[in-house]
């Protein structure tokens, strides 16, 4: 790739004695670029590797080829790449392997590589690698190692003919790092355009094509998806973070730009922001707010079916993307039926049965043909299935909404709901039930004697030892705990368990191991567990109220948008107790910070706010606030 450089204007008059540039030691030079230079170590080894790989492929006209990825497994610990490019002679080997800022690259603006750093890339995690190439019938293997001096040497093993086809492997021990470099070949393809290399683990590759799937709006320049996120920009199979000063979309997505057209750092992790830079970031953002409705229409309209054209032109209009695709999307909405048809929708605690005559389309609804007698199916199904929509249709309104057959299910493939039944009466103890409206002074206070008939329903219990709880996993340790856990529950739109109290002694007798009892603790757990968000929002409570405080003091841009972001992403209580519960808990939700990263910036671009203490930032003095107001450029409300 061609380096962006600034004209030099220096000019000498005189006759003056000068000094050439001197290198240092070059084993520092390579512990400084393969150790100091890359932040994240997995990806800087498949990028720049795979970036060599897919520049000898461009070099060899063998683009419609992929190369292969080797993750390390648990049996074969080792990362490699085998392209099936030019491969490289034994000069070429010893050149670029025991050298640093070597590149033949910066001509042309077709490949990726420029800096003459990549092939070092292994060093950042291992003393030693292998390198294997394959040319004009010749197989060479070498050892890359630093040797005493912590210098790179490159050694000739092995040499011998081989029917292979030309091209380079690069092979390196990474023991223990398995989840590392999986997660991290996700991150670094997901981006990746032309043809998709060959990796041996596939649920990285499923990975990758969920991540791509989630672009639902393209464009020759861009990809976009529904939810909010970051916009990146894709230069050469690389993706960088597009700063938020110049993000002015905030969703999920990536500009397209030619190699060449954006300046990064020495690592690719990300862009460096020269005015040449910022002004191609500005002037695509530009360029493709401009075609988003025209791309919008031809993207409906290239669609076969009415049904299809719907459902992505719903996509298009949720979340912030909907806001910047500014086209009449309503016309694509499907007909209405003569009669209203019928759903069933699952909230977290029931199942609403409804009736509409528009026509829902989007994920998480499916649509049945229309069956009698089958409600029963219906329910049991749902139950299982937060969020679900089922829309039943007739044969008339299929027709008349335009639903296309190929999403059309049959109830009948529902599963029949199986219902038990006990010939035996079961078995009845004494016990205690727990109060959950206790008023009382005691510990004793908390339960009420009951009957309890132990059979095939499950029962709910708590195990306690002189009316005090015995605490398990985190949920409940005492009496309070037990009826804050129970109340916690309602809010969480979850049914409510009646809850008995057995003595420890009980737990030891066969009717409690015949029995189908299950501890509040693991109760709790599981009923969260069917209901957890797949995102968990992570920031600081305490300072987003000062975010709060201050808007009511003081209009400003950024302090609008983050509470309106807050307000689009508040945890559920189910996600709050999950959290709380942390390694109690083995429910893993992906933590996002995007709430938090974006009160950061605000202090990062408003550096001098963090001298004041909360108090002095939310004051009302009118001074006070007249000069945070002047200093971050907003304006004082009027009371």
């Amino acid at each position: 790739m061609k380096l962006y450089t600034e004209d030099q204007d220096v000019a000498v008059h005189g006759d003056f004695e000068t000094s050439d540039f001197a290198i240092g030691d070059i084993a520092f030079i390579v512990d400084m670029f393969a150790d100091k230079v890359y932040s994240h170590k997995e990806r800087a080894i498949i990028r720049e590797l795979s970036c060599n790989a897919h520049d000898s492929h461009i070099m060899a006209g063998t683009t419609d080829i992929p190369f292969d990825v080797h993750l390390p497994t648990q049996l074969e610990s080792y990362f490699s790449i085998r392209d099936y490019g030019t491969g490289l002679s034994d000069n070429e080997i010893r050149t670029i392997f025991a050298g640093i800022g070597i590149s033949t690259k910066r001509d042309s603006n077709e490949v990726i590589g420029c800096f003459g750093i990549g092939s070092l890339s292994p060093y950042s995690m291992t003393d030693s690698f292998n390198v294997k190439s394959y040319i004009d019938g010749v197989c060479r293997t070498y050892s890359c190692y630093r040797d005493e001096d912590r210098k790179p040497v490159v050694a000739l093993l092995t040499e011998s003919s081989t029917d292979e086809a030309n091209g380079l492997e690069v092979s390196l021990s990474v023991q223990g790092k398995v989840c590392e470099f999986s997660e991290e070949a996700a991150n670094v393809f997901r981006f990746w355009e032309g043809t998709a290399p060959n990796i041996n683990d596939k649920s990285v590759m499923s990975a990758i094509e969920e991540t791509r799937d989630e672009y639902v709006f393209k464009g020759d320049d861009f990809a976009l998806a529904s939810s909010w996120g970051k916009m990146h920009a894709r230069m050469g199979n690389i993706a960088y973070k597009i700063p938020d000063e110049l993000d002015e979309f905030r969703t999920k997505g990536y500009l397209k730009f030619d190699l060449g057209e954006l300046s990064f750092d020495t690592a690719r992790e990300n862009l460096a922001m020269d005015d040449k830079t910022k002004q191609a970031i500005k002037a695509k953002f530009k360029l493709v707010k401009d075609k988003l409705a025209t791309v919008a229409g031809q993207q409906i309209d290239a669609l076969d079916t009415p049904f299809k054209q719907a459902v992505l032109a719903e996509r298009l209009r949720q979340g912030s993307l909907g806001k910047h695709v500014k086209a009449n999307l309503e016309k694509y909405d499907l007909p209405e039926p003569s009669k209203e048809f019928t759903y069933f929708q699952r909230s977290y605690r029931h199942t609403d049965k409804a009736t509409s005559s528009h026509i829902p389309v989007g994920d998480n609804i499916k649509y049945y043909r229309h069956k009698d007698r089958m409600q029963t199916r219906i329910r049991d199904y749902i139950k299982d299935h937060n969020r679900l929509t089922m829309v039943i249709l007739t044969d008339e309104q299929i027709a008349e909404c335009l639903i296309d057959e190929d999403v059309l299910l049959d109830l009948e493939d529902l599963p029949k709901v199986e219902r038990q039944s006990y010939t035996k009466a079961g078995s009845t103890v004494k016990t205690f039930v727990f109060n959950n409206r206790h008023m009382g002074w005691t510990d004793s206070d908390f339960f009420d004697e009951a009957e309890l008939t132990i059979d095939n329903d499950e029962i709910v219990y708590i195990e306690i030892n002189r009316w005090q709880p015995q605490g398990t996993k985190g949920v409940y340790h005492s009496n309070n705990d037990v009826r804050r856990a129970l109340t916690r529950l309602e809010k969480c739109d979850i049914d409510v368990p009646r809850v008995v109290a057995l003595k420890s002694a009980f737990l030891k007798t066969a009717q409690f191991k015949n029995g189908n009892f299950i501890d509040l603790a693991d109760y709790v757990k599981r009923e969260l567990s069917e209901r957890s968000p797949k995102t968990y929002y992570e920031y600081n409570v305490r300072q987003f109220d000062v975010f709060k405080k201050m808007d009511k003091l003081i209009q400003h841009d950024d302090i609008v948008e983050m509470i309106w972001t807050v307000e689009q992403h508040t945890n559920s209580e189910v996600a709050d107790w999950l959290s709380a519960l942390g390694k109690d808990s083995d429910i893993k939700m992906e933590k996002d910070t995007m709430i938090q990263d974006m009160m950061n910036e605000f202090f990062v671009k408003y550096e001098m706010l963090t001298f004041l203490s909360d108090w002095e930032i939310c004051s009302t003095d009118k001074n006070t606030k007249n000069k945070i107001a002047n200093y971050i450029g907003g304006t004082v409300r009027e009371n």
